[in-house]
Order: C-alpha cells, then structure tokens, then sequence
C-alpha cells in the first residue's frame, strides 16, 4: 500500500508539472565549493605508486553543510580523509573494485570510527581512483558508477576524483679522459582532477581549495583497522591461551592509539596501549593499578601480545 500511494502522488505531481505528461525537468544543484585537505593527495600519491600499473582507489570521507548565500544557497564540502587501499584491493590495469567484502567493511569501520572520535557528521562523499592510461577523463564505467552512488549516497553530493601520473626518467653522461661520468635520476609527478556527479548532467569538473587550516584535521586510524588481519591473529593467540580481549573505552581523551583490555581466569587484568604505528612501534602494558609493566626482552614487530601478556599475566 505504501508503495501505492508513493506511485500514485508520482503520477500526480507529473500530471500537475507537465500537461503532456513528461517529467519536468530537475532543479539545477546546489553550487558547492570543496575545500580538501592537503595530507589526503599524500595518501592518493603513496597508494597510487604502491599500485604501479594497476589501478587503485578509496573513498573520500568529509563533512557537508549547507551556507544560506543567495537566493538557494550553497553547500560546503570539506574533504578531510581517505582510507588506503588494503591488501585484497582488485586492481587491474582498467578497473578497481572498491567497496566489496573486506575492503569496503575496512572504510565503512574507519569512517565508525572516526565519527566516534571526532563527533562531526561524517560521510562517504565520494570516491577516488587511478587511472594508470593517462588520461583524467572520467570513463563511461566511472560515469555509471557515480550515477549509481549518487542515487544510493546519503550525502547530498558526490564528488569523483580521478588521479593520472608519470614517471620520467633522464640519463646523461660526461667524458673525462679515459673516464665516462654517468647518471640516472627519476622523478614521479601525478595529477589529480575533481568532478561532480549532478543529476541529468552527469559528472562534471569541480574546482577545489586546499584548506589545512579552516577544516578539521582527522586522528591517524588505529591499526586494528587499517590491520584487520593484524588483529584477528592476535585475538586468536590470545583466545587460545585462555585470555579474553576487550577494548577499553574509558581511554579516548588519555591515549591516542587503542586500548585493549586483556584478562584470564585465575590472572591478573592488563591494559594494553597500543598507538596507531603498532606494531612497529611497541606496545605499553599497565597493571590493574595503571602502574607500567616492563615485560621480557625486547619489542620487535615480529611478535604479538601473546609474547608480552603472558610473561606478565
């Protein structure tokens, strides 16, 4: 019956806009003005040289309000964020998969994650990708899928970044007598262009302001998101040696990283710190008393909490 009654004021609203029975023509969007920050092209940079000739991408995450400029007002983006590609990305040379099994739960838990932390109202507000051919048009696959997104997109607008790149390489050589002096030197310079998906139009250029001061600067995400198998093997070693594991949620103001909450049957709880370069930088061990725990040996990535918890435990 709902679906009846949606259906029926569609039909109504077409008959009172247009007396040939056509749909009349969307209003134009909101204009919008995009401020990005800078620190997320260093994130598009490392994972689009990681990917060499395969394509790569991820979500852009940010913050929309709307400003009451003019007659209709305008909408202001603030792009504060990007989540890197994880391992099982699906990269080819002409298409990336974003958004599927692992990889897509990996961003939907950074963006939790951040909302929980920071407070503001963050949104999945578009999508960026490389394309390793050159060129910075948007593909008519590209132009599918912003179509789609958009529909589907709580946001009120969606923005598609599309990054292109190039390496070059330049040699020269001196003679010297008997002796030939040579070099080599490579520099990598990437481009980045941003569009905006509007209905009827589809996805068209949008110009952009770089914004570090004015707009939020987002946490560095902790590592049993950006780590997810990390952290699985380290809940199962710890699950098989008859400890359980919790997060310590009294902790975000006091520590930057991850609490963990580590306890036993018959041993005494811990608390374990954990900042968002673990495991390469090591893990702080407090007792029930929040007094520091100095466990055996030394720390090295290579190892797990397992090896540290259950010296102390």
């Amino acid at each position: 019956m709902a679906r009846l009654r949606v259906t029926q004021r569609g039909r109504s609203a077409r008959r009172a806009g247009s007396q040939n029975g056509r749909t009349p023509p969307a209003p134009p969007p909101l204009p919008a003005t995009v401020l990005v920050r800078p620190g997320l092209f260093r994130t598009i940079a490392s994972a689009s040289g990681a990917a060499g000739e395969r394509e790569t991408g991820g979500p852009l995450l940010g913050t929309v309000q709307r400003s009451w400029e003019g007659a209709r007002g305008k909408l202001l983006v603030a792009v504060l964020a990007t989540v890197p590609p994880g391992p099982r990305a699906s990269g080819s040379e002409a298409s990336i998969a974003l958004g599927r099994s692992a990889d897509g739960e990996r961003a939907a838990s950074a963006l939790r994650w951040w909302r929980s932390v920071t407070g503001l109202d963050l949104l999945h507000v578009g999508d960026w990708h490389k394309h390793p051919s050159g060129s910075p048009q948007p593909s008519a696959g590209d132009r599918k899928t912003a179509e789609r997104m958009h529909a589907e997109s709580s946001a009120p607008v969606w923005l598609t970044a599309i990054g292109v790149g190039e390496r070059l390489a330049k040699s020269e050589a001196g003679v010297e007598g008997n002796l030939v002096r040579f070099g080599r030197s490579r520099a990598d310079s990437g481009k980045v262009r941003f569009y905006r998906q509007a209905d009827g139009t589809g996805l068209a250029p949008v110009p952009i302001r770089l914004e570090g001061a004015a707009i939020p600067c987002l946490p560095a995400l902790p590592w049993h998101i950006t780590d997810p198998a990390r952290f699985a093997a380290e809940f199962r070693l710890l699950h098989a040696a008859g400890l359980s594991l919790g997060v310590d949620a009294s902790r975000p103001g006091r520590h930057p990283g991850l609490a963990l909450r580590i306890a036993g049957d018959g041993a005494r709880p811990l608390t374990v710190l954990t900042g968002p370069g673990y495991p390469h930088e090591p893990p702080v061990v407090l007792d029930e008393r929040d007094c520091r725990v100095q466990p055996e040996g030394g720390w090295s990535a290579d190892r797990f909490l397992i090896d540290l918890v259950g010296k102390v435990a």
